[in-house]
């Protein structure tokens, strides 16, 4: 279950950044704040390498940027609310020349520990299955703080 990783503190309702790296920039002082062994340069890399390998933009409107790290001892997980969006590369398609890209509202930023691959596979899991419901992106932008939106995913969770 997400809501096992994440608490109030690692959610931020009304995210500033305007472009995806300042949103990678501003989730990864959460995920520092969270976890003080994650090195802020290092992280962006993996996030800025993995985004280089496809769009993390995996549905309307959510994303997952993450990366992996040695010996940040469990896994970190920070979620960011723009109600203004920020737009993010078109997953790879057939006429990728064509894709129009999307704009994300809801970004979960994660760093695994390397040797967690399990969790990595897990979490993942639980991310896509929560933001299949259709209502969610829909009750998180109507959530007004981060307390709202930890309880949203609980709900959504049992």
């Amino acid at each position: 279950m997400l809501s096992a990783y994440i608490s109030p503190a690692d959610i931020k309702v009304g995210l500033e950044s305007t472009d995806r790296e300042e949103c990678f920039a501003e989730l990864i002082e959460l995920l520092v704040a969270k976890n003080p062994k994650i090195n802020r340069l290092e992280a962006m890399q993996k996030m800025l390498e993995r985004e280089e390998k496809g769009s993390t933009a995996v549905l309307s409107c959510v994303a997952i940027p993450h990366g992996v790290l040695k010996f940040i001892g469990k896994t970190a997980i920070a979620i960011g609310i723009s109600r203004n969006g920020i737009e993010f590369e078109a997953p790879l398609t057939n006429s990728s020349e064509d894709a129009k890209k999307p704009v994300v509202n809801v970004i979960f930023a994660i760093m695994f520990e390397e040797r967690e691959t399990e969790t990595h596979i897990r979490v993942l899991k639980d991310i896509l299955q929560l933001v299949s419901n259709p209502d969610f992106v829909k009750n998180i932008l109507q959530s007004k703080t981060s307390r709202e939106v930890y309880d949203l995913i609980q709900s959504l969770e049992s």
